[in-house]
């Protein structure tokens, strides 16, 4: 099984940095939606590829630990090194391919096609991280067997053995007590094969931890944030500013005009209480007028009677 086929044709993937062009941020410009989704689409096939190298990693895993329950080497764990290795170059073309989606996607300066493109690296990320942590499980699980695998052979060539025996004798991998527990019991033709066996396993126990180390780092480097170029840094901490500082006297206007509002009203009430109180004084002054004018006549009247007739 071989995967030297799996590399792709699209630009981003071979060269995974951001596109330099005349006219975007730093001198970047952020890719066509179009273009954008092809190389969504071609880091999917690598996700694809991925998940079946997994695969074929737990099968050579099974078909090495089921030669070595026969005392024997395999002949699957030349393959199975060599897969593991192409697995490590192609976990890092996805991780630089993602992370140069998600660049692009930063720099986008149209919010709904920034927000299309960020959905999908979104989604290209958690499908990453779940397959990361599958082949994680998947290392963790036979690092497990082949432990086991090789305290059961070190009990069975030295039954007195006490589990601190085991335990130490896993740790170390050393492989001169099945060499001498072999040769004590006259099975001498097994010694070389078993001893054989034993470093063979201990180079797979040692493999894994080296992947299960690197994918830790993945899982580091892919929740990092991508960090832009400077120019764009400064462009997007200067439009912060402006916001904030435009948050800030619109805050400061609106209670200018609350306040002036409050004002208008009140110096309302104040006029219209003035009208009212005037137009009262006028009603009052004129019915006193009148009064007094009546009262007047009347008197007068009183005063010159009418001459009667003779």
């Amino acid at each position: 099984m071989s995967y030297q086929g799996y590399e792709m044709e699209s630009p981003l993937l071979q060269n995974p940095e951001p596109h330099s062009q005349a006219g975007g941020h730093g001198g970047h410009q952020a890719l066509p939606l179009n273009t954008f989704l092809n190389e969504v689409t071609s880091v999917r096939s690598l996700l694809t590829t991925f998940r079946q190298a997994v695969l074929d990693i737990g099968a050579l895993h099974n078909q090495t630990l089921q030669s070595y329950d026969n005392g024997a080497t395999s002949g699957s764990t030349q393959q199975l090194e060599s897969l593991v290795a192409e697995t490590s170059v192609l976990t890092k073309q996805l991780r630089d391919s993602i992370k140069s989606l998600e660049r692009d996607t930063l720099i986008m300066d149209d919010y709904s096609r920034q927000n299309t493109k960020r959905q999908q690296v979104d989604k290209l990320k958690s499908d990453f991280d779940k397959d990361l942590r599958t082949y994680q499980q998947t290392e963790n699980s036979f690092k497990t067997r082949y432990r086991d695998q090789m305290a059961r052979q070190y009990r069975i060539v030295n039954p007195e053995a006490t589990e601190a025996d085991v335990e130490r004798m896993v740790e170390s991998g050393e492989t001169q007590v099945f060499s001498q527990a072999l040769l004590s019991s006259g099975r001498s033709r097994e010694a070389n094969s078993v001893n054989a066996a034993v470093r063979a396993r201990q180079a797979e126990i040692q493999r894994i931890e080296t992947t299960l180390i690197e994918l830790l780092g993945l899982f580091e480097q892919m929740a990092e944030q991508v960090v832009l170029d400077e120019p764009k840094i400064m462009h997007i901490e200067e439009n912060t500013t402006k916001v904030e500082r435009d948050m800030e006297q619109a805050t400061t206007y609106l209670g200018k005009g609350v306040e002036s509002a409050r004002g208008a009203r009140k110096k309302k009430w104040i006029c219209l209480g003035i009208g009212v109180g005037i137009v009262v004084v006028i009603a009052v002054i004129i019915t006193v007028v009148v009064v007094v004018r009546n009262s007047g006549n009347n008197k007068n009247n009183n005063q010159n009677p009418k001459p009667t007739g003779t």
